[in-house]
């Protein structure tokens, strides 16, 4: 069973942590049903050639959903959002490297879309999933370092 959080700051972060593990698990389960049309667009960013492409595009999609399942479960969490700021921080300098080039790729972050890439969207977006996923690390250390309730003593049971 899951613990509910008691505090506001606590209900904002599981709000934003469940929130997070959705964009993800939905990112990762789009690309994974297509993954010819997901090597497409990573290929349009033109930075990784065969087989790393290809490497990425077959694991990048398993990747999230594995992230986005401990966003949701609790477990291994510390894990699952230093991947996800890695994964957030590299594909935001690949965005900005691609726009600094000219280039029209295609995310592929949600599946297709034929339209011209939109740099300021994309960014916009990966800047904001990016600054949730900072923040939740920054409570969880902020909750680690919080000193723990002192035990109490419970009288034993006689035997």
């Amino acid at each position: 069973m899951i613990a509910l959080p008691r505090s506001p700051s606590g209900v904002v972060a599981l709000t934003a942590r469940w929130s997070l593990a959705a964009v993800f698990i939905a990112a990762g389960y789009i690309k994974a049903l297509n993954p010819a049309a997901f090597l497409m667009d990573v290929r349009s960013f033109q930075l990784l050639d065969d087989p790393w492409a290809a490497w990425l595009a077959m694991g990048l999609p398993w990747l999230e959903i594995l992230c986005g399942l401990a966003l949701l479960s609790g477990l291994l969490l510390d894990g699952a959002l230093l991947t996800i700021t890695g994964m957030l921080a590299a594909f935001l300098a690949a965005i900005l490297y691609s726009w600094h080039r000219g280039i029209d790729l295609q995310c592929g972050c949600f599946g297709e879309n034929p339209d011209v890439s939109n740099y300021r969207d994309l960014i916009t977006r990966d800047v904001l999933l990016l600054a949730t996923a900072i923040a939740l690390l920054i409570y969880r250390w902020h909750l680690s370092r919080q000193p723990s309730p002192p035990a109490t003593l419970t009288p034993e049971s006689p035997a």
